[in-house]
């Protein structure tokens, strides 16, 4: 399901979602970020080639895609 991200918030808080995958463009990850932590989020699973500034309280995963993708091929 896609929804409009206007909602974001909302649907994230109503549905009490603590942990979050950030899979977005460099350029949007803090603005979605400051949304994730404003829905009650308090783990985030960053993909962005991004330092997020967040909350002390908020824990953030970094996940370099391109690194983990090399990775991957030395097995094949």
């Amino acid at each position: 399901m896609v929804e409009d991200s206007a909602f974001m918030v909302e649907r994230i808080r109503n549905a009490n979602v603590k942990i979050a995958m950030l899979t977005v463009p460099a350029s949007a990850a803090q603005a979605t970020a400051d949304k994730l932590v404003k829905a009650g989020v308090t783990a985030i699973l960053n993909y962005a080639p991004i330092s997020l500034n967040v909350p002390d309280n908020i824990h953030v995963q970094y996940i370099d895609p391109a690194t983990h993708l090399q990775r991957m091929t030395y097995y094949l």
